[in-house]
C-alpha cells in the first residue's frame, strides 16, 4: 500500500521507514473485517508520528479505531481505559510510543496489541531503505555518500535524516563529509544539553566506549542508557553511535570529559578517543587511560599499547608505562623488547614498578644465557618482596652461590614472607628442593621440586621468571635417573600452560631433549616442529637447548658426516651463553661432541666453568654426577688416561650415596677393561641394562659395542653386539640408521628462514619487524643469530649463504637479487 501526503506538484517528503516495518504494516492494513490493532514503537526522530498519520489517513471510516501517539507519556488511568476499550471485539487501536519509559500497564497494553499483529519497530534504516526513500522523494544523493552516512550514524533514523539534510543533493564536494559531521554535532550537542545532567553524563560515558564491546555500566545507569536509546543517541544496550562519540569528544570540554571518564564504572575506552584525549596533560586523565590499558592488556595487547601511549602523552610516569609495556612484551615472548623497555627506566622506577622491572630484567638476563647478570640484577636493591627475593635466590644458585637461597629460606622460617599464597608456596618448595640437593642425592630433593612445579602451575603465574619450576624439577628428575618422571613433569606443564605463551617454547625444547634420551626420537622431532611453528623468537638460552637436542639426536640417529655438518653450524652458540647449573645437561651435549672433531679446546672453558660452579656449591652429588659422566666420555674420546682416571675416582666416591653414580661408576669400570672373557658378558649386560633403566640406553649400548670389540671369543662379541642393538638401534660410531632425520639438521628454524627471506628481499630491520609483527630489535637479534650460525663474515657473505639455503623461491628474488 502506498503512502503519500504531499500536495500535487510537490515532491513527497523524505519518509525514512525500514522495509520490514512497511511489510508488517501492509499486512496489518490488509486484514479483512477485523478492526486494526497495532503498536508502532521507535525512538525520537524515527518518523513514528508521521507513520501514525499515514495509517490514520488509510483507515476505513467504519469501526471504533483509535489512534494514540506518545503512549509512553500516558498516565496509568488512560492506559487502563485503552485496555478496557480493547475488551470490545469491534474496537481497534493504533498506539505509537518510544521504547522507554514503559509502565507495567503500558507493557501489558503493548503485549495485548501484539496478539493481533507484530510490533512495527522504527528507528534504524539500512542503506537500501534510504536509497528507496531518496528516490521516492525525487532527490539525488550519490549511493556511496548514502552508505557513508548510514555508517557514521549507525543507521539511526533521525541522524540519517539530519545528515541527508546537511549533505544536500547533487554532486558531493566534500568526500570526507566533515561539513556534514560538524552540522550534526550541533544538533546532537543541543539534544544532550536538554537532558538531565546525570543522564547526559552516563550517555557521554557510554559514547566514549568501544562499539565492539558492551559498556561496563552499573545497574544504576540502566535507565539513563534506555533514555539515551529512546532519544536516538545510543544504540540498544548502550552501545555508542559513531557520530555521537565524535560529537562528545569534540564538543565536550576536556575537563568535563575527564570527569566523565573518572566516574566509575567506565566502558572499555575507544582507542580513537584515547588518542584524541592523550594529548592533554592531566594527571587524572593519565590515570584513567592507564587503568583502561591495564584492563585491555589481558585480551587485546594492541589496544592496550595504544592506551598506554595515550596515557604517556597525558603526562603519566614513563617508568610506569614502560614496565607495563615490558610486561606485555614478555608475555608475548619478546624478551629483548621487554628488557629494552625496562633498561631505560629501571633506575627511575619505584615501589612495585621497580620490583617488576627488576624481575623482568633479571629474567631477561637469564633468558639471554647470562645468569650472573640476572643474579646481580636481583641483588641490586634488597627488599621484602618475597617473589623477587626467591627469584634472585634461584638465579644465584644457578651460578654457584647458595647464600641467597639459604637467606631466603631463613626469611621464610622467620615468617616474614607473608601470607602463603600459591605462588609463594611454589617458590618455597623450589628453594627447599634446591637447598636439599646440596646434601642429599635422591628422594627428598626431587619431591620438593616436583611439588614446586605442580604448585606453580596452580598459581596461574605468567610473569617473568629466571627458570621455570617445571624445568628445574625435570632437571632434578634427570639428575637421579628418572627420565620418565621428567617427561611427565614437562607434559603436565605444557598441558597446564605453565608460565603462559612465552614459556611454551622452553618447555617444548626440554621435552624434546628428554624425548631423545628416552629413545623417543619421533616425539622429540614433533616437539621441535612445534617450536619452529611458533611465531615467538627463541632466547639465547632456548637456542642452546635447541642445539643440544639436535646434537643429541644426530649423535644417536644420524651419521658422522651429518653430525660434523651440524657441529660446524652450532658450535659457536655455546660461546654466546655463560655456563650455569640449569644449562648443565644441554652443555653436556657440546662437551661430549667436541672431541669427535678434535675441537676440545673450544669447549674447555665451558667444562671449567661448570666445574667451578659445582665446587662453589660443595660438589653436590646430585648435580656433579652427570658432569663427571660427560668428563669421562670426553677424556675417553680424547684418549686422555689421566682425565678418565680422575672422573672414575670421582664417580666411585659419589657412588656411595647415589644409585645413578653407582651405575655410572660400574660402567666406567667396565669401559676401562682392555679385554673381556665369556664370564664377563652377564655382568656387562647387567651394567648396560642398569644404564638403560636410568635413561642412558644409548650409552649402555655403546658400552656393549665397545666391549664386544675387545672380546677374546667371537661368539661373546656377537652376543654383546646383538645386545647393544636391542638397547639402541644406532649405537655404533658412524652408524647410518637415520630413521628419524631432522630437516636440514636444524640449520635454520622456520622463523629464521622467514627472516632470512625478508633480508634477501632488501628489507630493513624496521620493515622486517612490521612484516612479521616483531620489534626491530628482535629482527636484528634474529639476523645476528643467523649470521653466527652460518659463520658469515660480512653482509655480502651472509647474503650469498642465505641464497644457497633459502633460495629465490622463498625470498622472491632472482639470481641477481632483484624482485
Amino acid at each position: 500500500m502506498a503512502f503519500a501526503t504531499s500536495s500535487a506538484g510537490t515532491p513527497p517528503a523524505l519518509e525514512l521507514w525500514p522495509h520490514l516495518a512497511l511489510t508488517h504494516l501492509e499486512a496489518a492494513l490488509a486484514t479483512d473485517d477485523r478492526p486494526l490493532r497495532l503498536a508502532v514503537i521507535g525512538p525520537a526522530g524515527s518518523d513514528k508520528s508521521l507513520l501514525l498519520a499515514q495509517i490514520a489517513h488509510n483507515l476505513p471510516d467504519t469501526g471504533d479505531i483509535r489512534v494514540v501517539d506518545d503512549g509512553h507519556l500516558l498516565p496509568d488511568d488512560e492506559v487502563h481505559a485503552l485496555l478496557a476499550h480493547l475488551d470490545d471485539p469491534q474496537a481497534g487501536l493504533v498506539l505509537g510510543c518510544r521504547p522507554w519509559p514503559w509502565s507495567p500497564a503500558l507493557a501489558a497494553l503493548i503485549r495485548r496489541l501484539e496478539q493481533a499483529h507484530p510490533v512495527i519497530a522504527l528507528g534504524q534504516v539500512d542503506a537500501e531503505d534510504v536509497i528507496r526513500a531518496v528516490e521516492d522523494a525525487g532527490r539525488s544523493v550519490d549511493a556511496g555518500c548514502i552508505h557513508a552516512i548510514v555508517e557514521m550514524t549507525a543507521s539511526v533514523t533521525w541522524l540519517v535524516k539530519q545528515a541527508l539534510a546537511a549533505h544536500g543533493d547533487g554532486f558531493c564536494r566534500d568526500p570526507s563529509h566533515e561539513r556534514v559531521v560538524h552540522a550534526i554535532e550541533e544538533v546532537i550537542s543541543l539534544r544532550l544539553d536538554t537532558l538531565d545532567p546525570v543522564s547526559a553524563t552516563i550517555i557521554r560515558r557510554a559514547s566514549l566506549g568501544d562499539d565492539e564491546l558492551t559498556p561496563a555500566i552499573d545497574a544504576a545507569a540502566s535507565d539513563p542508557l534506555a533514555l539515551g536509546h529512546a532519544e536516538g543517541l545510543l544504540l540498544r544496550g548502550g552501545r555508542p553511535v559513531p557520530i555521537v562519540r565524535t560529537t562528545v569528544t569534540r564538543t565536550t570540554p576536556v575537563a568535563q570529559l575527564i570527569d566523565v571518564l573518572t566516574s566509575s564504572p567506565s566502558p572499555p575506552l575507544d582507542p580513537g578517543v584515547a588518542t584524541a584525549l592523550g594529548g592533554h596533560l592531566d594527571a587524572r586523565l593519565a590515570l584513567v587511560l592507564r587503568a583502561h590499558a591495564d584492563d585491555a592488556a589481558t585480551f587485546d595487547p594492541t589496544r592496550a599499547s595504544e592506551l598506554y601511549d595515550a596515557a604517556l602523552a597525558a603526562g603519566d610516569d614513563p617508568a610506569l608505562i614502560a614496565v607495563r609495556k615490558a610486561r606485555m612484551a614478555w608475555h608475548r615472548g619478546d624478551v629483548d623488547e621487554a628488557a629494552s623497555l625496562v633498561d631505560a627506566v629501571v633506575r627511575d622506577a619505584t615501589g612495585a614498578e621497580r620490583d617488576e622491572a627488576l624481575r623482568i630484567l633479571g629474567s631477561a638476563w637469564s633468558a639471554r644465557g647470562l645468569l650472573r647478570a640476572s643474579a646481580a640484577t636481583y641483588r641490586a636493591e634488597p627488599n621484602d618482596d618475597f617473589v623477587l627475593r626467591a627469584q634472585g635466590a634461584v638465579s644465584a644458585f644457578g651460578t654457584g652461590d647458595s647464600g641467597p637461597l639459604l637467606d631466603a629460606l631463613r626469611f621464610v622460617d622467620r615468617g616474614v614472607s607473608g601470607v602463603p599464597i600459591t605462588l609463594h608456596v611454589a617458590y618455597v618448595k623450589l628453594m627447599r628442593g634446591l637447598a636439599a640437593s646440596l646434601t642429599s642425592p635422591t628422594g627428598n630433593v626431587f619431591d620438593d621440586l616436583l611439588r614446586a612445579s605442580s604448585t606453580y602451575g596452580d598459581s596461574n603465574e605468567h610473569g617473568p621468571v629466571p627458570e621455570l619450576p617445571a624445568v628445574v624439577a625435570a632437571i632434578g628428575a634427570v639428575n637421579i635417573g628418572e627420565l620418565d618422571t621428567a617427561a611427565n613433569i614437562l607434559s603436565d606443564a605444557l598441558m597446564e600452560e605453565h608460565g603462559g605463551p612465552w614459556a611454551r617454547s622452553r618447555l617444548l625444547l626440554w621435552a624434546a631433549w628428554i624425548g631423545v634420551h628416552r629413545q623417543h626420537p619421533e616425539e622429540s622431532a614433533a616437539r621441535l616442529a612445534d617450536v619452529d611453528a611458533s611465531v615467538l623468537p627463541l632466547s639465547s638460552r632456548e637456542v642452546l637447548v635447541r642445539d643440544s637436542v639436535m646434537l643429541a639426536h644426530v649423535r644417536r640417529y644420524g651419521s658422522l658426516e651429518e653430525l660434523r655438518a651440524l657441529w660446524e653450524r652450532v658450535r659457536d652458540d655455546v660461546r654466546h651463553v655463560e655456563p650455569d647449573l640449569y644449562l648443565l645437561h644441554p652443555l653436556r651435549e657440546f662437551i661430549e661432541t667436541a672431541p669427535l672433531f678434535d675441537d676440545g679446546d673450544r669447549i674447555l672453558p665451558t667444562l671449567d666453568a661448570l666445574a667451578a660452579i659445582l665446587r662453589s656449591l660443595g660438589d653436590p652429588t646430585v648435580w656433579s654426577t652427570p658432569l663427571l659422566w660427560s668428563a669421562f666420555h670426553r677424556a675417553l674420546l680424547d684418549r686422555d688416561a689421566h682425565g678418565q682416571a680422575q672422573a672414575a675416582r670421582a664417580l666411585s666416591a659419589a657412588a656411595r650415596g647415589s644409585r645413578l653414580a653407582a651405575t655410572m661408576s660400574a660402567a666406567v669400570g667396565e669401559w676401562s677393561r682392555s679385554r673381556i672373557d665369556d664370564g664377563d658378558i652377564d655382568r656387562i649386560e647387567q651394567v648396560a641394562t642398569r644404564l638403560a633403566d636410568l635413561g642412558l640406553a644409548w650409552e649402555g649400548a655403546r658400552l656393549a659395542v665397545s666391549l664386544s670389540e675387545r672380546s677374546r671369543d667371537r661368539r661373546a662379541g656377537t652376543r654383546l653386539a646383538a645386545f647393544a642393538r636391542a638397547l639402541h638401534p644406532n649405537a655404533a660410531p658412524g652408524a647410518s640408521g637415520n630413521d628419524v632425520a631432522l630437516a636440514d639438521s636444524g640449520l635454520l628454524s622456520a622463523r629464521e628462514r622467514e627472516v632470512a627471506a625478508l633480508v634477501l628481499s632488501g628489507m630493513t630491520y624496521a620493515e622486517i619487524g612490521e612484516a612479521i609483527f616483531i620489534s626491530p630489535r628482535t629482527a636484528e637479534h634474529h639476523i645476528a643469530r643467523i649470521r653466527r650460525r652460518l659463520g658469515a663474515t660480512s653482509r655480502t657473505d651472509l647474503i650469498d649463504k642465505l641464497k644457497s639455503i633459502v633460495g629465490a623461491d622463498d625470498s622472491g628474488t632472482d639470481s641477481n637479487g632483484h624482485r
